[in-house]
């Protein structure tokens, strides 16, 4: 999970998602021409009387209390098999398997202030669009500074099933046009589809979906201000 976040060098700062001009309008993902990767960089300003060590302790109470926040969905199932299907079964429960999320959060070094999580998205689309069943993962990276937090939503990946075998599928353009990868970065998908309506519904999404995850760590570490108050200082 290599992002561009480091605790020396942090460019393109925003004060969350909701002042970002790539993300004012909703379809549009944050690109940084200068990286050529999709990121979404944030900063939390903190009370300064909060104790360093305290934060890091609710950053890691944010990913592991919670983890349905990790997990998340468009829609509910929807596809119904007509006959027992023993195969398409088979195959999502496999696929089940692989984007289960139980453990949000994924590596912790407190010598360097810094955590990593993981994020599972469940997208289906059209029965008949070009989107049919996205199954998105990426890293969130997490730095406690001194009165702030630091973080980025990067690495950006997806898997492209159909949805009524679950089996891998690429992602259809127009007729005519060559198919995209079933399995590659949201950079390469940016620039291979030509479905354009669809995925701009698509990026509302991510980006809606983004600003929910960026919100609910600034309000929890915040609602927790007295447990960063009384604990004793790093």
């Amino acid at each position: 999970m290599l992002c561009s976040l480091t605790k020396t060098g942090f460019a393109f700062v925003v004060t969350l998602l909701v002042t970002n001009a790539a993300l004012h309008a909703q379809d549009k993902l944050p690109f940084d021409s200068t990286t050529g990767k999709i990121s979404y960089k944030f900063s939390i300003e903190l009370d300064k009387s909060f104790k360093k060590k305290a934060v890091y302790a609710l950053v890691q109470d944010w990913f592991n209390q919670q983890p349905e926040l990790f997990s998340r969905s468009n829609t509910l199932d929807t596809v119904k098999s007509v006959v027992v299907d023993k195969k398409r079964n088979e195959n999502k429960e496999a696929v089940l398997h692989e984007f289960a999320n139980l453990t949000p959060l994924q590596h912790t070094d407190p010598e360097s202030d810094r955590l990593s999580g993981k994020v599972i998205l469940k997208y289906t689309g059209s029965n008949n669009g070009c989107i049919r069943l996205f199954y998105v993962q990426y890293a969130v990276i997490i730095i406690v500074e001194d009165n702030k937090l630091t973080g980025e939503v990067c690495n950006i990946r997806y898997n492209h099933f159909n949805p009524r075998t679950y089996q891998s599928q690429p992602v259809f353009n127009w007729s005519g046009m060559m198919p995209c990868d079933e399995v590659n970065t949201l950079e390469y998908l940016k620039d291979c589809e030509a479905c354009h309506a669809e995925f701009s519904t698509f990026y509302s999404f991510l980006n809606n979906y983004t600003n929910e995850l960026i919100n609910s760590l600034r309000e929890f570490v915040k609602g927790n201000k007295a447990l960063t108050l009384n604990a004793n200082a790093n």
